[in-house]
């Protein structure tokens, strides 16, 4: 009797790990709304763009260096001249998959620069990103 409980726990829970939505997405693809990349930027160059004004429409390519494990909502891009700049998935509108570290990633979206606790912040409010 116990053998049998004791294997159902580790079937019910071998089940519901692999239930994820997140891993049956495709490693690579569009994720959120569909863009074109005729104008990429660099994450310099949105950095630089980020010190003259605010709220720019961009599309800006780079090294994906982290991303969210749990949720799948937000990526960092590699900026070899400064901090990484965060993306942040707009409204949670959609989901990032696993193991895209290291990737090339585009994302089409606002850049935004922010002041938390005298300290300022770059980021990008993604509606669209292109994972390669």
């Amino acid at each position: 009797m116990q053998k049998t409980l004791y294997s159902f726990i580790i079937a019910l829970v071998l089940f519901s790990c692999n239930n994820d939505p997140r891993l049956k997405l495709p490693q690579t693809g569009n994720y959120g709304v569909t863009f074109t990349a005729d104008s990429v930027l660099s994450v310099k160059q949105v950095a630089e763009a980020l010190i003259i004004g605010d709220d720019i429409p961009v599309t800006v390519s780079g090294t994906v260096t982290q991303y969210c494990k749990g949720e799948g909502c937000w990526l960092t891009l590699k900026n070899d001249d400064g901090e990484d700049l965060f993306i942040d998935v707009k409204d949670k509108a959609f989901v990032l998959p696993y193991n895209i570290e290291n990737k090339t990633a585009i994302a089409h979206g606002v850049a935004k620069r922010d002041t938390v606790e005298g300290k300022i912040q770059l980021s990008v409010v993604a509606d669209g990103i292109l994972i390669k």
